[in-house]
């Protein structure tokens, strides 16, 4: 899961990050987030391969990422819904999530699935001497078991 995390973070990230962040986003650095976050994660396995993932911590869904030879399949939509009913059961009635700006292929999706653009954030990351801000979308959804 590391593995998919790291691959498809700098696939679908890295091109709107300072280039100390990128560099901050090892294996060891995924390796880590993937361990934090493993009490709310969803995975989805196509012939005992994982192909995508899913993670939240309180009402923020912070990770939704698919390998690429799965994307425009049912595989996002089918893992984004799960979470989504997961994330209610838990009873969270509003979800948040940050998709970061210029990635529009992930905003268009998230909106076909519901989610409403609610403001632009900053998000604090590496920079060279410094933590700097990203901006990001903020948005919404009010889950529904």
């Amino acid at each position: 899961m590391a593995a998919l995390y790291h691959a498809v973070w700098h696939e679908t990230h890295a091109p709107f990050m300072p280039h100390a962040e990128i560099i901050h986003r090892s294996m060891e650095f995924f390796m880590g987030r993937i361990t934090a976050l493993s009490h709310s994660t969803l995975v989805t396995e196509l012939n005992e391969e994982v192909v995508a993932f899913s993670a939240w911590r309180g009402q923020l869904l912070g990770q939704l990422f698919v390998a690429m030879q799965h994307r425009g399949t049912c595989v996002a939509s089918s893992l984004l819904t799960a979470a989504e009913t997961e994330m209610a059961r838990e009873g969270i009635a509003d979800a948040e999530l940050h998709c970061v700006v210029g990635n529009e292929r992930a905003r268009r999706f998230y909106e076909r699935m519901g989610w409403h653009h609610k403001a632009d954030i900053m998000e604090q990351v590496a920079g060279e001497h410094e933590q700097i801000g990203v901006p990001f979308w903020c948005m919404t959804k009010t889950l529904t078991i």
